[in-house]
């Protein structure tokens, strides 16, 4: 499902394209590369993901909105005519705003808000994958690298946003009765700035992309950012959509989420009659290296003390808190209503950091 495995890039050869002929090489390249065409945006637009898909969708892409300022500013010191920085940094001027509460950026952190995400929460970028921000910083380390004629080219994929833009808005507006037009509020303005950067953007490669080799650069430039996006699909279709292709003890679709209707940085209260458990690849695990129990989560690992411990070793996912005080109580000779109020925390403190559940 990578693009890599998508028909290959129409290549100039040794024979230098006419303008037009490398325009239509480059449309050419977003008509059958852009991430439109993924598996996951199907399902988005079509309305046949949960409402946690989409909330993964959201968190995951705030990542790639918040950096293309940073991307924008690289190409912006590298240009050498005072009049191209001032068309440039327009670019940046749409995602930062002038002043705070103003932007592309904190229109799409609206947009995870309306999904149910706490700022604090988004701005950490803690949940996201690691796939997305690979392929994102992947995407601005090519800007600041390569030439600058590559690096324009690479934003090309403008082009093709108005279309997959007004699939989207119409699609989940239709198919969401989460979504609203405020959630989606980020895109009216994307509308129109995306046209005008695209043809900023194309007529500069167009006249300086003068050499085959610099034509056949320009049109590489294209595929590697339709990549980038596709790789970001990629990730979010394998973690969210298709679970059963990931071993089950490897890692948990949806870690990272914020549970539906708890804020951020609130403990979920447990009483007596709750039955906790560990979610899926989470488990409890004896140390030999360090001679000591740890509670393996994806991608994370907590120390445990002996009060932990003695706890998560009778959370099997049928006992209840009141259960597990008692079995404790006659293990150590304890009262069962003291150890309850403290276990409570501790359970609560585990399942804010996401490793335990009911």
């Amino acid at each position: 499902m990578t693009a890599q495995f998508l028909p290959p890039v129409p290549d100039a050869g040794d024979r230098l394209l006419s303008h037009e002929e490398l325009e239509a090489a480059l449309r050419d390249i977003g008509a059958r590369r852009y991430h439109n065409l993924h598996p996951f945006h199907r399902l988005l637009h079509d309305g046949k993901l949960s409402k946690d898909q989409v909330r993964a969708w959201a968190l995951n892409r705030y990542y790639y909105q918040a950096m293309i300022p940073v991307k924008d500013a690289a190409v912006l010191a590298r240009l050498p005519d005072a009049q191209l920085r001032r068309i440039w940094r327009q670019r940046i001027v749409d995602h930062d705003g002038d002043h705070e509460g103003d932007g592309g950026i904190e229109r799409w952190l609206k947009l995870a808000e309306g999904v149910g995400f706490t700022r604090d929460y988004v701005l950490s970028t803690k949940g996201i994958l690691s796939a997305t921000r690979f392929s994102v910083d992947a995407y601005v380390h090519f800007v600041s690298e390569r030439s600058l004629l590559e690096a324009i080219a690479s934003s090309l994929t403008e082009m093709f946003s108005p279309t997959i833009i007004s699939e989207r808005v119409a699609g989940m507006l239709k198919n969401y009765d989460f979504i609203t037009k405020d959630t989606l509020a980020y895109f009216d303005k994307r509308l129109t700035q995306a046209p005008r950067d695209a043809d900023f953007a194309l007529d500069y490669v167009k006249q300086h992309a003068r050499t085959p080799e610099q034509q056949r650069a320009a049109m590489a430039a294209l595929t590697f950012k339709c990549n980038v996006l596709w790789t970001q699909l990629d990730a979010l279709y394998f973690s969210y959509v298709a679970p059963g292709m990931i071993p089950p003890d490897a890692w948990q679709p949806g870690e990272g989420l914020v549970s539906e209707g708890l804020p951020a940085g609130k403990p979920a209260a447990f009483s007596g009659g709750d039955v906790p458990r560990l979610p899926r690849g989470v488990r409890l695990r004896f140390d030999e290296v360090r001679n000591k129990h740890v509670l393996l989560a994806p991608e994370r690992t907590f120390d445990l003390d002996d009060n932990a411990v003695a706890v998560l070793k009778l959370v099997d996912g049928t006992a209840s808190v009141s259960q597990i005080a008692r079995t404790l109580g006659q293990t150590y000779d304890a009262d069962p209503a003291v150890i309850e109020a403290d276990i409570v925390v501790m359970l609560a403190d585990l399942a804010q950091k996401r490793v335990l559940e009911r």
